[in-house]
């Protein structure tokens, strides 16, 4: 009897020690300015450089929206790479986009043409 009831002791312990863990991963999440005080703008691919983003962390886009506009693309390098933007992609365009860092790699372009290939495009992994 005493064996069923330590381990289940042992189970709620656990449970709450990975409640801990992941509510401290939350507290501890960043929010970074894409771009720092240049915003949203081309060629930013070194902007990530010394950085460690983590599942969790926001990046948020600040830029003219009357110039541009961004597009999350989820888990696609090809479109990443060819500047496409997928099917029934929410375009945003206020000028003041935030997204959660999910695993991987996150994979933002712009959606106006032109403007990808001239380099406002951005990866960004998480660790």
């Amino acid at each position: 009897m005493s064996n069923g009831r330590s381990n289940n002791a042992m189970v709620a312990s656990m449970l709450l020690f990975s409640m801990f863990i992941f509510y401290s991963e939350m507290v501890h999440a960043e929010t970074y300015t894409v771009g720092d005080e240049k915003g949203w703008t081309y060629n930013l691919a070194g902007w990530t450089q010394g950085k460690h983003f983590k599942i969790g962390d926001r990046v948020v886009f600040k830029y003219n929206p009357r110039k541009h506009d961004v597009v999350a693309i989820i888990g696609n390098k090809y479109a990443y790479d060819k500047c496409i933007t997928p099917p029934e992609t929410i375009v945003y365009n206020t000028g003041n986009d935030e997204f959660l860092l999910s695993g991987g790699v996150n994979y933002f372009i712009s959606n106006i043409p032109g403007q990808c290939e001239a380099g406002l495009k951005l990866a960004i992994e998480t660790k």
